[in-house]
């Protein structure tokens, strides 16, 4: 006797030895997935998880444990978020019974049908297809899955192989194939043609950026600051710029078989193992030629450059006579010397002590600031921006900043940094490095404690210790020097103090 799961478009059998008796509910789970992001797939998606939790959810045979399912993701992929977290609720016995459209569903590969299936049956998991009406635990359900499975792999590779010999008929009649439509600044008109829209102009900017110098991470913060967003709506990042500035697409040219699906269904970078073929002149182009080449020179020359790191010379009123001269223009607070990239720089200390939203600050290289020669009053220093990038500085002097300015407070309750309230602050150091820690206050009002050698020179002087001021009350009646330390155990922080430096790393 066979129980029927009604379902909009056909029956659902469950074979006898899955029917539920008494009050006991079959524990199940299902599985969904479609292969394209296209609008009328994920309609299919939705339309899916919507039928099942209508039918197996409210079935009073059956405990919808959960519904799993991957979207846009090919069925020959193993490594499917959805279909491997199923795999391993299943290894938990959090169901009994996996309940799928059809055997191409669950996967397009029939070695990967087998496996799972085997390795479910072992813990007496039966997979339920409706389209084929089989049950993997019934006796001839392996011998007909497995037949189903290789029709629908070899049906697969068929469509594969037709869709490659219609690409090459297409480039042996010089037509290429493009997805123009499907990048950013271009979008298909009704008739078909490809043409430049309304983010045209985006595109030319980022060109005309990349032509005068901007780098590839100054343009990308430029463009999320003025809200533009991908052809799917997303915010951009470097690698998307840099694709952007490199693509032959906007100057109105095409290259056929940059990349290539290989054997194993992987999206490949063609790196000489297909022929490439080069439309110029494919289209409206959106960039000139002579535009397009000098963003690419401009773009070359920066990733060749390598800073030629400056020997370091010790923090001393010798060296740096303008030390304690250079402040923030933007919230009063003095500017404190920093050693990244290769270079001396000197940055806003109240963002660095407190955090961006406090201040947005201000970087100077201090090569910069020996070019101005020998000064020995306050200086209030801004940054001038074109587009986000610093293009120069301005500054003035204490007198003129305050009359127009006061110098910002942060807005916590964290007590003076005195002996009283920080007992220990004078005797705290880096077991690393032996470096003294110094207070840092966070936006919310947290202090830490970190060490000078490292916020200053950077992790190449040290690998440095960040210490929550709450793990070091234990040191309030302590007298001695401690060198603090820190370790990851069973997946926690431990600190560790001592009377010396570490001399493996000191």
């Amino acid at each position: 006797m066979k129980t029927l799961l009604s379902s909009e478009n056909q029956n659902v059998v469950v074979i006898p030895h899955a029917v539920s008796r008494g009050d006991f509910k079959i524990p199940a789970a299902v599985y969904c997935r479609v292969s394209t992001k296209s609008e009328n797939q994920e309609e299919s998606l939705e339309n899916q998880i919507l039928h099942y939790k209508e039918t197996v959810g409210q079935d009073p045979r059956y405990e919808l444990t959960e519904i799993y399912y991957d979207f846009g993701i090919s069925g020959f992929k193993e490594n499917r978020p959805g279909f491997q977290k199923m795999m391993e609720d299943s290894r938990e016995g959090k169901f009994q019974m996996i309940i799928t459209k059809s055997i191409t569903r669950f996967a397009r590969n029939t070695a990967t049908v087998l496996n799972a299936t085997r390795e479910l049956k072992k813990r007496g998991i039966g997979v339920f297809f409706e389209l084929q009406n089989i049950h993997t635990l019934s006796e001839s359900g392996e011998l007909l899955m497995t037949l189903y499975a290789a029709f629908g792999q070899a049906e697969s590779e068929e469509n594969r192989t037709g869709t490659k010999m219609a690409i090459q008929r297409k480039i042996e009649k010089g037509e290429p194939v493009t997805c123009l439509q499907r990048i950013f600044g271009y979008s298909q008109k009704e008739n078909g043609e490809i043409v430049p829209d309304a983010n045209a102009k985006w595109v030319m900017e980022i060109f005309e950026m990349a032509a005068d110098g901007f780098s590839v991470g100054q343009i990308t913060n430029y463009l999320n600051s003025e809200g533009v967003k991908t052809q799917t709506g997303s915010s951009f990042f470097r690698a998307t710029v840099s694709r952007i500035i490199t693509n032959e697409e906007y100057k109105g040219d095409f290259v056929q078989m940059k990349h290539f699906i290989d054997d194993h269904r992987r999206l490949r970078s063609n790196n000489g193992e297909r022929d490439m073929l080069y439309y110029q002149e494919n289209h409206l182009p959106i960039v000139p030629e002579e535009l397009w080449k000098k963003a690419q020179s401009s773009i070359g020359i920066r990733q060749r450059k390598k800073p030629i790191p400056e020997e370091k010379q010790k923090l001393s009123p010798i060296n740096y006579p303008y030390r304690h001269q250079l402040f923030c223009g933007k919230c009063g607070h003095r500017l404190m010397r920093t050693y990244t990239g290769g270079k001396y720089r000197w940055i806003c200390s109240g963002k660095e002590r407190f955090s961006k939203d406090f201040c947005s600050g201000v970087s100077i290289l201090d090569e910069e600031v020996k070019s101005w020669g020998v000064f020995l009053e306050k200086r209030y220093i801004t940054e001038k921006t074109d587009r986000g990038r610093i293009i120069g500085f301005t500054w003035e002097d204490e007198d003129t900043w305050k009359r127009g300015h006061t110098k910002r407070a942060h807005r916590t309750t964290v007590p003076e940094l005195t002996e009283e309230n920080y007992p220990y602050k004078d005797r705290i150091f880096c077991k690393y490095c032996g470096s003294r820690l110094r207070r840092i206050i966070g936006n919310n009002g947290s202090v830490t404690w970190i060490c000078n050698n490292f916020s200053r020179n950077g992790k190449n002087a040290c690998k440095g210790i960040r210490v929550p001021d709450q793990k070091l009350q234990s040191l309030r009646n302590n007298k001695k020097m401690v060198y603090i330390g820190k370790e990851i155990i069973d997946g926690k922080e431990c600190y560790g103090y001592s009377s010396k430096p570490d001399k493996r790393t000191a």
